[in-house]
């Protein structure tokens, strides 16, 4: 069963060299040391684009997946595109869809059969040959690729929840998110769709990486391509049948079956994508070197309708539906609230959470005028969640009448707000991740778009595709607790936040990504390293407050040791050994 407990069980790297010395250091500081588990490294990233499609960019023809592609790993590796760029990331791995035998898939959406003929297949053959060791841990889509795939019957149920709800109470539920369904890259999910739970394929399996704390190396990966013992999970109610899947732990003593479901099975997928391909572009350049500032940073947790209490009973509110051990971790939004608050290290005055309901309970920003409504939030963002469109009440701008072009709050709320570079985005709505290769919105359910919080200055989100239901929405506090508050990559941060796979989220944003927040940079130098460490030991006037105490104490230095654990295969300078 998934943890939120960190552990020092990873699988133990032996150290050498510099790394050796460091850590001896870290023990004669007194400083308990857990065996280093690495980082992702670029070479442990394959970047999947499609040269063939064209899609319009600002009114152009555009091979918009190879041109991102081109931009992130580099001319080198990406012939074909505009030449001389060098790379965000130029050590990573490269696959050319057009090279691996698949047929080209040029719309938004794809059948089942498509996506297994012209995405899975290639990815996995190319895995197979290329990869026989597993190194492989994140696989990047690009701008032009497919995000979702439909059922036969009936067709594009997932983008109407009445039709959603009868499918997957039917057990014939399998809409999905292309990336979500990569994730399982080298098992067999599909057969029978049209029958009750005749397909892996129906409903979501139960992510083992679900609330975890571990960066994805703790798992191996030697067994990923072993079939798994998928079975029915069982709940309290009883579900659905074809629901829920689980390939469930026999001995929790023991080293897991080859047949269990691990971490180390899994590829967490990424994507890089939004409304143009400058909008890609700006995104991936805002993800490099990213130092949060604790003092300005301002996180919205914006419910609706709440009672504001952090219920221990599931099923009372939007963001507490679920069940547990299953897809329930708690009262979400207000375990956010608090860990960010008990923690400190961010100004707890601009963790603005909201209970409330109606225009005046509604969180917008300065740079849209909603008739003078709502609860604005002028404060640069790091963080974006809300209700949005499923927010109680009237939202700002629709009572009285407004005047003529006033905007839409419900769809344009996250376009408000002014955002610092690392800013992300979700929401307790269903189709937020709708609207990429200019598929637009959801015919009868308008609500906001993760493409255009990106366009409008945002940096990552995580967001749904077609309808998840509320049990499975992904965790604010996983996404917050081990991306802004830990040492996790975006690409981990988000898959530990996600109760299911095979179901509707997609990635948006670097995968690589990581925070170094300016409270614990002790020497400034834009990096948490072990020079940090050493900067906090060396003297007791170099000791810094770090959890707003008004003293300092020993929890001050576990912060600094918590936040070096993460780069102790880190070089002295910073860079990825």
């Amino acid at each position: 069963m998934p943890t939120d407990t960190p552990s020092c069980s990873a699988t133990p790297r032996r150290s050498r060299g510099v790394l050796a010395l460091l850590i001896g250091s870290l023990a004669s500081l007194g400083v308990a040391t857990c065996p280093a588990v690495a980082q992702i490294r670029p070479d442990q990233v394959l970047l999947v684009y499609d040269p063939r499609p064209f899609f319009l960019d600002e009114g152009i023809a555009k091979p918009t997946s190879l041109l991102v592609a081109e931009y992130y790993a580099g001319s080198a590796k990406v012939p074909g595109g505009v030449g001389g760029q060098p790379g965000v990331r130029p050590g990573v791995r490269v696959l050319n869809l057009s090279s691996a035998g698949g047929p080209t898939t040029a719309f938004p959406d794809a059948t089942r059969g498509q996506f297994e003929a012209n995405l899975r297949n290639p990815i996995r053959n190319w895995l197979l040959a290329n990869d026989p060791r597993g190194d492989i841990r994140v696989i990047l889509l690009t701008k032009g690729i497919p995000h979702r795939i439909y059922q036969a019957s009936p067709i594009y149920a997932g983008d109407q929840p009445p039709l959603a709800s009868n499918s997957i109470t039917g057990g014939t539920y399998t809409s999905s998110s292309v990336d979500s369904e990569l994730t399982l890259v080298m098992q067999d999910l599909g057969g029978d769709t049209t029958t009750a739970g005749g397909s892996k394929a129906t409903g979501q399996i139960s992510n083992p990486y679900w609330r975890q704390t571990r960066p994805i190396s703790s798992w191996p990966t030697t067994n990923r391509s072993t079939p798994k013992n998928f079975v029915q999970a069982v709940t309290s109610p009883a579900t659905t049948i074809g629901r829920f899947w689980r390939a469930p732990v026999a001995d929790t003593t023991n080293p897991p079956l080859a047949t269990e479901l691990t971490p180390g099975d899994m590829y967490l997928v990424c994507r890089l994508d939004g409304k143009s391909i400058a909008d890609v572009k700006s995104m991936i350049d805002r993800a490099q070197g990213l130092v949060v500032n604790v003092d300005t940073a301002t996180f919205v947790l914006d419910e609706s309708g709440s009672n504001g209490i952090t219920d221990t009973v599931a099923g009372n509110e939007f963001d507490n539906v679920g069940f547990p051990n299953l897809t329930w971790n708690g009262d979400d939004w207000e375990q956010t609230r608090d860990l960010l608050i008990n923690d400190s290290r961010f100004l707890p005055s601009l963790v603005r959470y909201n209970a409330d309901s109606n225009a005046a309970g509604f969180m917008v920003g300065p740079r849209q005028n909603y008739n003078n409504q709502g609860l604005v939030v002028s404060t640069p963002l790091i963080y974006l969640t809300s209700f949005g469109a499923n927010s109680s009440g009237p939202a700002p701008g629709e009572q009285p009448v407004p005047p003529s072009g006033t905007p839409d709050a419900r769809t344009t709320y996250a376009t408000s707000f002014n955002y610092a570079p690392g800013a992300m985005f979700t929401s307790l709505e269903s189709f937020n991740g709708r609207d990429y290769t200019n598929l637009g919105q959801a015919g009868g359910y308008p609500q906001q778009q993760s493409s255009d919080f990106l366009a409008a200055g945002g940096t990552f989100a995580v967001a749904n595709v077609w309808e998840p239901f509320a049990d499975g929405i992904p965790d604010n506090l996983q996404l917050v607790r081990n991306f802004y508050l830990g040492g996790l990559t975006f690409a981990e941060a988000a898959y530990t936040s996600m109760p299911g796979l095979s179901w509707q989220q997609i990635v948006i944003g670097d995968p690589l990504a990581r925070v170094t927040r300016t409270v614990e940079d002790l020497n400034a130098d834009g990096q948490i390293t072990i020079d940090d460490l050493y900067s906090w030991n060396a003297a007791s006037n170099s000791r810094k407050d770090l959890n707003r105490s008004n003293t300092v104490t020993d929890v001050d230095r576990k912060i600094i040791e918590d936040a070096v654990r993460p780069t102790i295969d880190l070089d002295m300078r910073g860079g990825q050994r």
